[in-house]
């Protein structure tokens, strides 16, 4: 078995199936042609496929595999495929995806990092873009899966195993969105009976040697700002208002502000962080800003959607107050050494809309006129980020500035809304009916893992990396729409079946292989932990919910 592994991690390394790029396509057909290959599936292979992503501009498939066993009780075992690019290993770049002595030879040479020269020393590592990240647990899964179909062959297979093979977990997770669909479908025409979905995401190790195991997720959600102001010539800008003084504003009353950190049994998130502060000018000319746009990050555990639209509301007409303060402040102290300024007092009142909320308003009041509009508008929008002209975020501000252009709104104002992806929190502990499930789930796995192999486990709450965990489950009271009607690039390109995440209902666990600097040149797996403990452990946790 660990020949199997170790040659099966080989030849999916090779695939530089980097997200977003036609790679993804290819690895996702030698992962369909390794099942179709075993004597289970030509007996029938109606079990096993290449499902489609629905409007995916690079004909993206989700590669799956199921074998019914004596019973419905079935566990999911899944992986993503991607992996992120290659640039950072510089002179070595031509052998990362070469998993062997050759890499091995080539990263030695290099100036490591101290932990990852004592690692390269020991001889005890696999190295190589996406050994850990993730196609090292993804191929203890595959290898997995050969076992027990030579059991369901000779009708010896307690219960039920389904593999679901994911792409674009890096970038928008597109592959985990259509499996929710999959497997919800799979569940209803089969009559499964779903216990568990083990992810093998590479596991971190703390400082005293121990294992993370994770029983839930993060939530992500992406909100943005765009900012409107009134536009001036520089020796006349107490005539205009900035919309880069409210959005800066904004901007510091989230990132340094822990308004929208959540805290759960010792863990907490991260205060926001922006990725984008911009001004919206093209070309330069002497005058004030007309727009500014950005997007941040918001992490969560329970707060939703709705709630982190009303905060950042609140934040918004905050912000807007204190920069037309500002400025009528910094003007009066003007006004003396200026015969010219006369202007009693500068003020503006205070706007902010979601885009759900503007969106309404111009339906309501322009009928059929915007909603004609807004369709091509979508339209020309998704063509974009389809030929990846832009990406979803700036696509969305694009969509935004395009309906403000449309309602013609002449005063400044602040518009919100969501730009993909999002992400939903989950927690195998408060799913509704699977209370402690996650736990539980845990103790038994330490158990294992300790008892036969001397590696203990810690058990993480929330894995803070984001995962593709997010879709198994809704572990708390959640408005769809809420999300939906503030995200407008909402539809055939980008869109979550809340509904198949809500009857999947999923306890949901992140246990996979050691590995060390995912997403860095010095990507590892560790070699024990890969061939012998996931593989053992995994399979134990299986056995046992079909029991």
């Amino acid at each position: 078995m660990q020949d199997k592994i170790y040659q099966l991690l080989k030849e999916l390394t090779a695939i530089g199936s980097v997200s977003c790029v036609e790679g993804e396509v290819e690895a996702a057909q030698f992962i369909y042609d390794y099942f179709m290959k075993m004597p289970y599936f030509k007996s029938h292979p109606e079990h096993a496929g290449l499902y489609a992503i629905p409007g995916d501009p690079l004909g993206r498939t989700v590669p799956y595999a199921f074998i019914r066993g004596n019973c419905p009780k079935t566990v999911v075992i899944m992986g993503h495929f991607d992996v992120v690019g290659t640039e950072d290993y510089g002179e070595a770049e031509p052998l990362a995806f070469s998993v062997g002595e050759a890499l091995e030879r080539a990263l030695a040479a290099k100036a490591l990092p101290a932990d990852a020269r004592a690692d390269m020393d020991s001889g005890e590592w696999i190295w190589g873009r996406g050994v850990a990240d993730m196609k090292g647990g993804l191929v203890v899964n595959m290898v997995l899966m050969e076992g027990y179909a030579e059991q369901a062959m000779a009708g010896e297979l307690a219960g039920s195993l389904f593999f679901m093979g994911v792409p674009d977990e890096e970038s928008y997770s597109a592959g985990m969105r259509a499996g929710v669909t999959l497997l919800s479908e799979w569940k209803a025409k089969h009559g499964l009976d779903l216990r568990l979905l083990i992810d093998p995401e590479p596991c971190n190790v703390t400082e005293d040697g121990k294992q993370v195991l994770d029983i839930g997720s993060v939530g992500k959600t992406m909100p943005v700002v765009v900012v409107q102001g009134v536009t001036a010539h520089v020796g006349s800008r107490f005539n205009g208002i900035s919309p880069l003084g409210i959005l800066s504003r904004i901007e510091l009353k989230t990132e340094e502000s822990l308004a929208f950190t959540d805290s759960f049994r010792g863990e907490a998130t991260m205060p926001p962080s922006w990725a984008s502060l911009r001004d919206k000018k093209e070309t330069y000319d002497v005058s004030i800003p007309y727009r500014a746009a950005g997007y941040m990050t918001v992490l969560s555990f329970t707060t939703t959607p709705d709630q982190i639209m009303e905060k950042l509301r609140a934040i918004s007409l905050e912000a807007f107050k204190e920069a037309v303060d500002a400025l009528d402040a910094l003007y009066q102290g003007f006004k003396p050494l200026n015969k010219f300024a006369r202007k009693e007092k500068i003020y503006y009142e205070p706007l902010v809309f979601t885009f759900g909320e503007l969106k309404k308003k111009l339906k309501e009041e322009k009928g059929e006129a915007f909603e004609t509009f807004y369709r091509a508008a979508c339209g020309e929008t998704a063509e974009k980020i389809a030929l990846g002209k832009v990406n979803y975020q700036n696509g969305t501000v694009e969509l935004m500035e395009k309906v403000l252009n449309f309602a013609d709104l002449k005063q400044p104002l602040v518009l919100l809304g969501f730009a993909p992806p999002y992400y939903p929190a989950v927690n195998s502990d408060l799913i509704p009916g699977r209370e402690g499930a996650g736990s539980r789930i845990f103790e038994r796995a330490a158990e294992l893992s300790e008892a036969q192999f001397g590696q203990e486990l810690v058990m993480e709450n929330y894995a803070m990396g984001i995962s593709d965990l997010s879709y198994c489950a809704m572990d708390h009271p959640f408005d769809p729409d809420a999300y939906s009607d503030n995200t407008p690039v909402w539809g055939e390109l980008y869109n979550i079946d809340f509904a198949g995440i809500a009857d999947l209902n999923l306890p949901c666990i992140i246990y996979g292989p050691m590995g060390r600097g995912f997403h860095q040149w010095t990507e590892r797996v560790h070699k024990k932990s890969l061939l012998e403990v996931t593989p053992k452990v995994t399979a134990q946790l299986i056995e046992e919910q079909w029991n």
